[in-house]
Parts: structure tokens; C-alpha cells; sequence
């Protein structure tokens, strides 16, 4: 009975190893491949000119590669619907992991479930029947369509990530924390706020970095609200076209081979490094914070 014990832990171990590294070697492989392809853009125009260069004209004669305007525009969205979406998401999270009857719980767990599972076109096609023509008929707008649009629904489409994974943070907490602060007679919220939050603030920071990279990444919802348009958003009420958009929509009528195919890739690594140096730089802040916590 020990040795089949034995055996099947030493056969799990080794099945976990293969399949992490195997995840790992496809997230390389995929790096490696778009970095080849973009590499005669990177040679050519060069990552400066590239990354900052605000016109964007591949099939012109000379062609322009500038990407700022599509960068700054996936900032907007991105950041923008985190700016609506972590402030909701982390009340209802407390809200359910703390203070909400069992029957109101039970029903809007299953809720945002479902919310997570809805087609991203789904989304869109929706903002683009509401809030598009609520902003057209409110504001007498010739088009209701904007990067703010695009910031709403992203940010509907993300709070059900933040939710789980934070409620989830806040239900780690053991309970004897809960208890002491009862039998010290502090008060509930207090307890929440100045006990239960810090220790899982390392937990809800972790769904604040996966909302970024689902926001940021995300193609066809922004394509059918931002615009799509190619210029330089100058507020978060314009309109733009982000990355994802960007290369969606052109990348069907680019030749393989072309500096225009090409360029889509590059911006396509773009967006990969820069969702990855958010990530990091987020993950970064939660070691640097927890290990103050720990210290204190």
C-alpha cells in the first residue's frame, strides 16, 4: 500500500514537471515565431520608430509603421476599465465573502459565472445596441462609439474575474481571525477593513493583474465599440483603434510576407510585452508590499 502510494506521487510529480514545462515551451515557441516574423520590421524601421511613430499608412508608397496611436488607445481601454471595474469588483467580492445572506449569495455566484462565460461578441454587440446609441440620442453625437464605450463593457466583461478570485482571497483568511476581532468586540466592517483586507490583499491584487491582461488583449468587444479610427485619442471620450482591433482588421487583407504583415506581428509582440511588464511590475508591488506586511 506505501509503495503505491509512493508510486503515484513520484508518477504525479513527474506528470505536473512535463505538463508546466510543456506550457512553458508554447508560450516560448509563440514568442519566438512572432518575434521571427517581425523581425524585418524591427530591422528596418526600428523599435523607436515603431512604438512611437504616430502615423500608420502600410500600403502607401514610402509605407509608415507607427504604432503610438493604437498604443495609447489600448491604454485608455484598458486602464479605463479598470478604473470602473477593480472599485465594484472589490465591494461585491467583500460583500459575498463576508456580509451577504447565504440566499443572495447563492444566487449571484452562479450569475457571474455565467457573465464570465459569455461570448466577448455577445458583449459587443450589445454595447453596440445600447450604450453606442444611448451616447448618440443623450449627446446628439453623429456616432456614440468611443474608447469610454469600449471601457464600459470591458469592464462588465471583467468583474466577474475579480470578484471570484477576490472573494475567493477573502474566504482564505482563517476564521480565527474573524473570532478574535468578535471577542475583542470590534465591529464587523472594522474587522473586514483592518484585518481580513490586508491579509488578502495579495490575492485581490492577483485578479486586478488578470482584469488587465483580459481588458487589454481583448479584440472583438473593442472592435465594435472604439471607433476604429486612426488617430491620436486625445481623451478617453475619443475615438481610437487599440492594438487588438488593429490587427484583427487588417491582418486578413495583409499579404504573407509583406512589411504590412510583418508590422501587424510586431505590434502583436508589442502588445504581448507590454501586457507582460504590466504584469510583472503589478506582481513586483505585491511582493515589495507583502514583504513590508511581513516585516511590520
Amino acid at each position: 500500500m506505501l509503495l503505491n502510494k509512493r508510486f503515484f506521487d513520484k508518477s504525479f510529480k513527474i506528470t505536473s514537471t512535463i505538463i508546466a514545462l510543456l506550457s512553458s515551451l508554447i508560450l516560448v515557441g509563440v514568442l519566438v515565431y512572432i518575434f521571427r516574423e517581425s523581425l524585418p520590421i524591427w530591422q528596418i524601421v526600428g523599435p523607436i520608430s515603431f512604438i512611437t511613430g504616430t502615423v500608420w499608412s502600410p500600403v502607401s508608397d514610402p509605407p509608415s509603421f507607427g504604432i503610438a496611436s493604437m498604443v495609447v488607445g489600448t491604454l485608455w481601454v484598458a486602464f479605463g476599465a479598470l478604473l470602473i471595474a477593480v472599485p465594484l469588483g472589490f465591494s461585491c467580492a467583500i460583500f459575498l465573502a463576508e456580509f451577504a445572506p447565504n440566499w443572495i449569495a447563492n444566487i449571484l455566484r452562479p450569475v457571474l459565472n455565467i457573465l464570465t462565460g459569455i461570448p466577448s461578441v455577445v458583449y459587443g454587440f450589445l454595447g453596440a445596441a445600447i450604450l453606442v446609441r444611448f451616447f448618440e440620442n443623450a449627446f446628439d453625437l453623429a456616432s456614440g462609439e468611443s474608447l469610454f464605450c469600449a471601457s464600459l463593457v470591458l469592464a462588465i466583461m471583467v468583474i466577474p474575474y475579480i470578484v471570484g478570485i477576490s472573494e475567493a482571497a477573502i474566504r482564505s483568511v482563517p476564521d480565527e481571525y474573524r473570532l478574535a476581532g468578535r471577542a475583542l468586540g470590534v465591529s464587523k466592517p472594522y474587522t473586514t477593513i483592518k484585518i481580513l483586507l490586508p491579509m488578502a490583499k495579495k490575492g485581490m491584487l492577483g485578479s486586478v493583474v488578470l482584469a488587465f491582461g483580459r481588458a487589454a488583449g481583448e479584440t472583438m468587444a473593442v472592435l465594435m465599440l472604439a471607433g476604429n479610427v486612426l488617430k491620436f485619442p486625445s481623451s478617453w471620450f475619443s475615438m481610437g483603434e487599440p492594438l487588438p482591433a488593429l490587427i484583427a482588421l487588417e491582418l486578413g487583407s495583409s499579404a504573407p510576407g509583406t512589411m504590412h504583415y510583418q508590422a501587424l506581428f510586431a505590434a502583436g509582440l508589442v502588445l504581448i510585452t507590454f501586457v507582460t511588464l504590466v504584469n510583472i511590475l503589478i506582481n513586483r508591488m505585491i511582493k515589495n508590499n507583502m514583504s513590508q506586511v511581513n516585516n511590520s
